[in-house]
């Protein structure tokens, strides 16, 4: 299998976003194509993983519609959680078994990934019983909801570098009850730019994954996996 694809999707509409990683994934069981990395912004979505409960959402739907806030249900562990601009995610698609990685040990590498992307801002990340995910001071900053398909994962983490924080107080992120939230710009007292983030990501990638990955243009990610956006 020749070196994993990593590809920037910039902006990408969750839905659209999950049916490329589904294609990607089905490309990939297939070995078409290589293990694929995709990195992308979203618009603002609530996400309901496999043990989502309604209640952990704090507003009514007609406060979601104003706030431009779509939901959507897909095949990942864990609660609901938001998803929106200023937020960095990072979906692996990555064979599991052949590298002998387990489910745990995928997540841990994960949450390692974003631990060092914030210590190279001077943050320090780390782990807490509570909940899987990238904890500072005892507020939440990245999280990890993973599936796992055919030896295939899908979904991935998320790391808040600069979202709108007022959005995660419609809900209990990941079904935790007052648990803080924060952010890279919260903490540093100001912005930083996404792609010096995406950079340092692929980075972490390449270290804690031990692989090496070619560029791969939306465009022509898209065009090679085609034939698995309706199976």
């Amino acid at each position: 299998m020749p070196d994993p694809l990593v590809s920037d999707l910039k902006t990408m509409d969750y839905a659209a976003c999950l049916k490329l990683q589904r294609a990607v994934h089905g490309a990939r069981v297939e070995g078409l194509i290589p293990d694929t990395l995709l990195l992308v912004e979203h618009p603002h979505v609530l996400t309901f993983g496999r043990r989502a409960r309604q209640e952990n959402v704090l507003v009514s739907e007609s406060v979601l519609q104003k706030k431009g806030v779509t939901c959507v249900h897909n095949e990942r562990g864990g609660d609901v959680t938001y998803h929106g601009p200023g937020q960095i995610l990072a979906y692996p698609i990555f064979g599991l078994e052949k590298k002998g990685i387990g489910v745990l040990d995928f997540v841990e590498k994960l949450e390692a990934v974003m631990i060092r992307v914030l210590s190279d801002y001077g943050i320090r990340g780390e782990r807490d019983d509570r909940n899987r995910g990238v904890w500072v001071k005892g507020r939440k900053i990245g999280f990890v909801g993973i599936a796992v398909k055919k030896g295939i994962s899908l979904h991935g983490l998320a790391l808040n570098v600069s979202p709108d924080l007022s959005f995660f107080q419609m809900i209990h992120s990941c079904g935790l009850k007052e648990v803080g939230i924060t952010s890279m710009a919260e903490l540093l007292g100001k912005k930083i730019p996404l792609g010096h983030i995406k950079t340092r990501l692929i980075f972490h990638f390449q270290e804690i994954f031990d692989v090496n990955p070619d560029q791969a243009k939306p465009k022509d990610l898209q065009e090679m996996v085609n034939e698995y956006y309706e199976k």
